[in-house]
């Protein structure tokens, strides 16, 4: 049987830059198979964004009764692109171990902690031919980018299907400092903020004679960035608007621009939904144009919203696994960015529970290989706490 380290580099070889390709998913799909998975391949495509190939490996599902459990493992093959090759120390798809670390594209996010999902589940079956129940995988090739046709449409997919699952472990690198410390029970929301200010163009010698969207989105920028939006909750920090983009499209220094447009990034926790986000935004944006002479047009597209699992029976088995394991208490966090498991939270409970969250698309990106074993033998061992 296959083991993690050399499952991760086998998955590490494939240049599955996002959307990942066929044949990173031939070569899952026949190793599912070969351990008497059933497999299903989902492509989907549409709604402004490429298609996107997915797969759902179960085993146990035909023959588990009404009750019995399911398991699921939530993953993705793509990865982020390499960048400048050369400014790394090998190959970013040729995975190299050295001082303890495999190094390539993927170790860290998530190729290693796929490989150990992946193995712990075929030692759990090897050593347990006889449990009732289901344990499935659900792994993407778009996580990294739009993320429009990956796990967001197989959630619908799997609904559809009346298909039940009890749990989702999302093999995010999660871990903080050490292995364990720390697992992601649940994530903020976030919306993406897209404003265009539009002015009247002139010349720059001639202010009084011209609207300057540029002054009216400094004035924007400095109300948000000084807002405090609240003051976190019981489960998350506070809330934040970042502005990340800025379009001006003006190639003359002394032309006062007619119009511009900007992107912000807001993380929001449960004090927020999106009826008062629109509001928020809307009348806010609206009340600086008015006294700026200015018009405006805002777009809000939401990629989630605020869920978690904090101190779910279902965490709770990876909580005293790792504690099993390792003898460590981690600690449920809902901090970082967005993952697929916003999508999972719809249908099921589920966290993110990885290695040590360090080098993910970073130049030479690498991963523990001892931290690859334990989070196999920890995954094993939720497991077991499950089924039992």
């Amino acid at each position: 049987m296959i083991e993690t380290i050399e499952l991760a580099k086998k998955l590490i070889a494939f240049e599955s830059v996002t959307p990942a390709r066929q044949d990173i998913f031939d070569y899952l799909i026949k190793l599912f198979q070969d351990q008497g998975f059933e497999t299903k391949q989902l492509n989907f495509n549409g709604d402004g964004s490429y298609e996107v190939i997915n797969l759902f490996a179960t085993y146990g599902m035909s023959n588990a009764g009404s009750n019995a459990k399911h398991f699921n493992f939530a993953c993705h093959v793509d990865v982020v692109p390499p960048g400048n090759i050369e400014d790394w120390t090998e190959n970013p798809f040729s995975p190299t171990i050295k001082d303890g670390y495999l190094y390539g594209r993927g170790s860290e996010d998530m190729k290693g902690c796929t490989a150990a999902s992946i193995v712990s589940v075929f030692n759990f079956i090897k050593n347990n031919k006889d449990f009732n129940g289901t344990i499935s995988f659900i792994i993407t090739g778009d996580e990294e980018a739009d993320s429009i046709n990956g796990v967001d449409k197989v959630v619908d997919w799997i609904s559809a299907q009346g298909i039940r699952i009890d749990g989702s472990i999302a093999t995010e690198s999660s871990s903080n400092k050490i292995l364990g410390d720390q697992i992601k029970v649940g994530r903020k929301g976030a919306v993406d903020i897209h404003i265009e200010l539009i002015g009247k163009q002139g010349h720059a010698a001639y202010p009084q004679i011209a609207k300057n969207p540029v002054h009216g989105i400094s004035k924007i920028i400095n109300f948000f960035d000084q807002y405090e939006l609240d003051e976190g909750t019981e489960f998350y920090e506070q809330s934040s608007i970042q502005f990340t983009q800025l379009n001006l499209n003006n190639k003359a220094k002394n032309v006062i621009p007619e119009r511009l447009k900007v992107v912000a990034d807001m993380r929001f926790n449960d004090l927020w939904n999106k009826e008062r986000i629109e509001n928020f935004i809307d009348e806010n944006v609206s009340r600086i144009c008015v006294e700026n002479g200015l018009t405006h047009k805002t777009k809000l597209i939401f990629r989630g919203l605020p869920f978690h699992s904090f101190d779910s029976p279902f965490t709770k088995n990876c909580v005293k696994a790792i504690k099993d394991v390792t003898g460590i208490d981690a600690k449920q966090d809902t901090g970082g960015g967005t993952s697929d498991a916003r999508f999972l939270q719809r249908i099921c409970p589920v966290f993110e529970f990885g290695t040590i969250n360090k080098t993910l698309h970073k130049v030479d990106e690498c991963v523990s290989i001892e931290d690859l074993k334990t989070t196999e033998k920890i995954y094993y061992k939720t497991l077991e706490n499950f089924f039992s």
